[in-house]
């Protein structure tokens, strides 16, 4: 949450000073009514409307390079870290770190992705594999010759009698030399 300027701070303790109530100067500088009753407590304890020493680092970027940092990595989720903080540069012409990159991520509920580096489990496709069965081969070309027929069957029961048809018509030197062409081609 953004913090209240120095300026809108020393107007808020002269309101209150000049004796408008903590909920009238809360509306008046449309803030919380709690941020104006801090204040005017922090004034009572320490006479001054500044902010606190705090331990705290300061911050390396601006919100609006955090609203960037998250767009890159939103567009491209399997950007690195390292890449993003390079194309970063922070306050005072500072460079950022990974570390930064991966912190801002996360403070916005974004994880990191990285791209899978192992074996490819997808199904391997059949012009890419050697065919492992004898059979292949001769039901390929059973398949060519219900293709060339003409006419092409039509339904299920004229498919079913063009196969059996084809199937007593492909001679054995066929599937001989079929089951041949295969054993020389064993992976």
């Amino acid at each position: 949450m953004p913090q209240m300027s120095q300026v809108l701070r020393e107007r808020a303790i002269g309101m209150l000073t000049a004796g408008m109530s903590t909920r009238a100067v809360a509306r008046e500088l449309n803030v919380h009514f709690f941020t104006i009753s801090r204040l005017q407590r922090r004034y009572r304890e320490f006479g001054s409307t500044s902010n606190r020493p705090h331990n705290r680092r300061p911050r390396v970027t601006t919100p609006a390079q955090d609203l960037h940092i998250q767009h890159l990595h939103l567009q491209d989720h399997l950007r690195p870290a390292t890449r993003t903080a390079a194309a970063t540069i922070g306050l005072h012409s500072q460079r950022i770190s990974a570390q930064t990159v991966r912190n801002h991520l996360r403070e916005a509920h974004l994880h990191a992705h990285r791209p899978h580096r192992g074996l490819d489990l997808t199904a391997v496709r059949r012009p890419y594999s050697p065919d492992m069965s004898p059979i292949e081969r001769v039901w390929d070309a059973l398949d060519w010759r219900i293709r060339q027929r003409v006419p092409v069957p039509a339904n299920i029961q004229q498919l079913r009698t063009a196969i059996e048809e084809e199937w007593t018509n492909i001679p054995q030197a066929t599937i001989n030399n079929l089951y041949a062409k295969k054993m020389c081609c064993t992976a």
